[in-house]
């Protein structure tokens, strides 16, 4: 099985649509994949000289560091001195509020912050190391969550939230360039999914089932770790062009650290290893008047996954209350995309931009079987706010038929008789205002028909869809003190 990822993702190619989310080999600065908060519109591109680590918690609203200009911030004299050292800080506040009005198994709010900061480090400015970096991140989210304490549903409607809610590292990552950058060598203490399957636009939505990575058959299986949740691994990079590059990264799995600061760095409570794969296809031109991406990937975990529904004799759990059968390892695959197939009047600082793709595990006793996303993402709607963005996203996902079988043996054995349906879908409509070039706020509708109730497993009733309101407001603290970022 530690292979059968690898001819699910070839397989697909065939049939692969134009529509991946990312990877641009000469821009893939710091995290699109959240850009916590999304301070500027997705297409607006920041290059950093260490383009291939998606650091994951810079905001894009930093500026490079100008030459012969001055710095806005009181911070700005020294940030200049320091990135003339090859030292650059970056520090970011995102709070989420959630609001349901309908649906779920009870209605209530939520509201959850993260304060993400690190520092990126130039050793050849340093040191002399040409190529190299250490890149830092530090994270602490607090709050309540609408999903966890109210609606009993998996996934958020805030991504701020984090079950552990502690001030804790991140990620500590060496970084090699060579030849050029089409080579790049990257490690530490990492989570694979900053680095496979990102984008810069998924993060202008607040819901879970896009942002951070709309990847809620790998994460909700517990398949490949997520930022902030950082264990041993590593990732290289091959980019022989500016339209192609292939990727391949090794990860330890060791949940048990999830509860920790992060500094605790023994393995002895590893449950296997994470691997993943990634081919990018993209426009040869980061500046190309309709630029797209497309990323085709595969992933393996081999920690054993408990059956949601059976015992070690294959009988229904519940039922005989044996011991639950234990399964040997889960792998999946994954087709995603973007592309911008117009401008809004024919401007090209007002892109409209399409995304999509699909996600699938090729097991059936994890919980979330697969994932289908489409969306919509208008810069500029108003042309004298060509900084504001309006996005539209739905999201697909499909339960497992063993989890669904759970589900519905807890709902009898609670003495329920509603069905528990096999799939969910996710909906939101959002608008993002740029409030200056430091803070953004974006209030947001949210919709979810035939939600599930993971979370309240031995509710008697089936979830009423769910209508939620929601509001983002993120700084970047680092760019209001005048901090650059790397160029």
């Amino acid at each position: 099985m530690t292979y059968r990822f690898l001819a699910c993702a070839v397989a697909t190619l065939p049939f692969t649509p134009l529509s991946c989310a990312h990877a641009q080999t000469a821009n893939i600065t710091a995290d699109r994949q959240a850009v916590e908060g999304n301070i500027l519109p997705p297409h607006v591109v920041t290059t950093i000289a260490s383009a291939n680590y998606p650091k994951p918690q810079v905001q894009f609203s930093q500026v490079p560091l100008p030459e012969g200009k001055t710095l806005i911030g009181p911070l700005a004299p020294l940030s200049r001195l320091l990135a003339d050292k090859g030292i650059y800080l970056r520090f970011l506040a995102v709070d989420e509020f959630a609001g349901s009005v309908s649906g779920g198994q009870g209605r209530g709010v939520g509201n959850s912050y993260a304060l993400p900061f690190g520092a990126d480090l130039d050793l050849d400015r340093m040191i002399g190391l040409k190529g190299s970096f250490i890149h830092v991140s530090m994270n602490v989210s607090k709050g309540t969550s609408l999903s966890a304490d109210h609606a009993g549903n998996a996934i958020s409607f805030q991504t701020r939230y984090k079950a552990f809610q502690n001030l804790r590292l991140a990620a500590l990552a060496i970084e090699q360039n060579l030849f050029d950058g089409k080579l790049n060598i990257s490690g530490g203490r990492v989570s694979p999914l900053t680095y496979f399957n990102q984008s810069n636009i998924y993060c202008t939505f607040q819901t879970n089932s896009v942002c951070f990575n709309p990847a809620v058959v790998p994460i909700q299986d517990r398949a490949l770790g997520f930022f902030p949740y950082g264990t041993w691994g590593g990732r290289i990079k091959l980019a022989p062009t500016k339209g192609f590059y292939f990727q391949a990264g090794l990860f330890e799995a060791n949940p048990s650290l999830n509860s920790t600061n992060g500094f605790d760095w023994s393995t002895h409570a590893s449950t296997g290893h994470q691997t993943a794969v990634e081919l990018g296809f993209q426009s040869s031109s980061p500046k190309a008047r309709r630029p797209w991406h497309l990323r085709i990937g595969g992933y393996h975990n081999t920690s054993d996954v408990t059956d949601p529904y059976l015992d070690s004799d294959h009988q229904p759990r519940l039922a005989t209350g044996g011991t639950p059968l234990q399964h040997d390892g889960q792998a999946g695959w994954y087709v995603m995309g973007d592309a911008v197939t117009g401008h809004l009047h024919d401007d090209v600082k007002r892109p409209v931009t399409v995304f999509g793709g699909l996600i699938g595990s090729t097991e059936n006793y994890v919980p979330f079987k697969e994932q289908a996303i489409a969306g919509v993402i208008l810069t500029g709607p108003l042309a004298v706010r060509p900084r504001d963005t309006l996005g539209l996203v739905g999201s697909y996902i499909r339960i497992s038929d063993r989890q669904v079988n759970y589900l519905q043996a807890s709902r009898i054995a609670a003495g329920g008789t509603d069905r528990v349906h096999r799939g969910e879908a996710i909906f939101e409509l959002n608008y993002g205002m740029a409030v200056g070039r430091n803070v953004r706020i974006s209030p947001n509708i949210q919709y979810v028909v035939n939600p599930d109730n993971f979370l309240q497993p031995r509710a008697r009733k089936q979830s009423g869809d769910i209508l939620a309101f929601g509001l983002r407001i993120s700084v970047d603290i680092a760019g209001l003190l005048g901090m650059p970022a790397m160029k």
